[in-house]
């Protein structure tokens, strides 16, 4: 077979181009830490990238948001801790005020600690969270969730919704709970009441309901769960024209024993089927209020009741029978409360354990994605320099080689 001089020529050029390539490429990859350049030059390991690095980024996501399922349960698990103390020195107030050797003047110093304790229990109630977001609103993170009317009791002006979010594909953590649900609904130890403004009156008129207590509780059972409506009639009812009031049933309309056409007092104690409340103010005429009878009770208006009768029961001995069954129910509202707080706070405590266990999964997962998106993607310095070193003899050799054969020629033995 017969070489052309050219033939060799353009083996030998070939040969050389090619290995310089392969020398350049393999350069490139140790310059980058790459082991290709773009997706051309490996498509299926491209391909796998792609998806390895979506994975990263997902589980990225998710560590954020544990990160932010942390730092709301934290901040939850402490304020409810701040409730538990509050509380619990409530307590403490209302056994102290149980003391027989104490007078009237004695109880009035515990009702303005009271007091005091349910201002510190209000701003907790009331907590924000680092993103300016009421904790214990509900879904209502930028409404107050708790104000207060001019009866000194309390009104929830958030809902009942529990924010969530997604810790791993399949399983997601609630990182609030509604004020309602701990402050609001918790189970009286006994039946009491609620009274309320009805929503027709005249906004005009400044009328207060303030906080009652119960004095009766045979009575205030026997009338559950029926509520007491009461309504301010014209001045003609009265002989000298004064405002005054009729109390009646609402399942039936009967009007409630001594309850008919009584003169408004401002301030003056009102005791209707065992319910004694004060009403403040002036009414207008057709004004309604409702006396709700209920299972449960508010931890505010339990600590407002409470502070109400150390500050204004007397030393006689009704007083002092009032008093005792007060401060009875008080303990039981308030460790009912408490049992509320806890149960939430452990609660929060599995979330938060369930938040930590995700975070060593997507840790743990990170980990072994990295790992084979190195494979995939980084060089190995050893094995590359290595071939770098192999390519660059073979290079040089070929040009060594091409130099030689390319100087042969017949005229140089003649």
């Amino acid at each position: 077979m017969r070489i052309s001089t050219s033939q060799i020529h353009h083996q030998a050029i070939s040969s050389m181009l090619d290995t310089s390539r392969q020398v350049a490429t393999t350069q490139q990859q140790i310059a980058s830490g790459r082991k290709f350049a773009t997706p051309a030059d490996d498509p299926v390991a491209a391909s796998r990238i792609v998806s390895l690095n979506q994975e990263l980024a997902l589980r990225g996501q998710y560590q954020r948001n544990i990160q932010l399922a942390n730092s709301q349960l934290s901040l939850e698990d402490a304020v409810l801790g701040q409730a538990t103390e509050v509380l619990q020195r409530v307590r403490e107030l209302a056994l102290q005020g149980a003391n027989g050797a104490l007078t009237a003047n004695d109880r009035s110093f515990i009702a303005k600690e009271v007091e005091t304790r349910l201002d510190e229990l209000f701003s907790i109630m009331n907590t924000r969270t680092a993103t300016g977001e009421y904790l214990f609103a509900g879904f209502k993170g930028h409404t107050v969730p708790f104000v207060r009317d001019d009866s000194n009791g309390t009104r929830f002006q958030g809902d009942e919704g529990q924010r969530r979010v997604q810790v791993t594909a399949s399983s997601q953590v609630a990182v609030n709970d509604s004020g309602k649900r701990l402050f609001m609904d918790i189970e009286s130890v006994a039946t009491t009441f609620v009274m309320n403004a009805h929503p027709a009156n005249d906004a005009r008129t400044r009328v207060s309901v303030g906080q009652g207590m119960v004095v009766d509780q045979e009575a205030v059972d026997a009338l559950f769960p029926d509520r007491l409506l009461i309504e301010f009639n014209d001045t003609s009812s009265d002989p000298l024209g004064r405002a005054n009031f009729t109390v009646r049933r609402m399942s039936d309309g009967r009007i409630v024993d001594g309850l008919a056409n009584v003169v408004h007092v401002p301030g003056a104690a009102i005791v209707a089927q065992g319910m004694q409340f004060k009403l403040f103010g002036d009414p207008s005429v057709g004004d309604r209020f409702i006396m709700e009878t209920t299972k449960t009770q508010n931890v505010v208006s339990t600590m407002s009741r409470l502070s109400s009768g150390l500050a204004n029961l007397s030393d006689s001995p009704d007083d002092l029978r009032a008093l005792q069954t007060l401060i009875d129910t008080s303990i039981g509202n308030l460790e009912s409360a408490m049992d509320s707080v806890l149960t939430v706070r452990s609660e929060v405590g599995a979330r938060l354990n369930t938040a930590d266990s995700s975070a060593i999964l997507h840790q743990d997962v990170e980990i072994v994605t990295k790992d084979l998106l190195s494979q995939l993607r980084d060089v190995d310095y050893a094995e590359a320099i290595s071939r770098l070193n192999l390519q660059s003899f073979v290079l040089e050799a070929a040009q060594r080689s091409y130099g030689r054969v390319s100087g042969l020629s017949l005229f140089n033995v003649i």
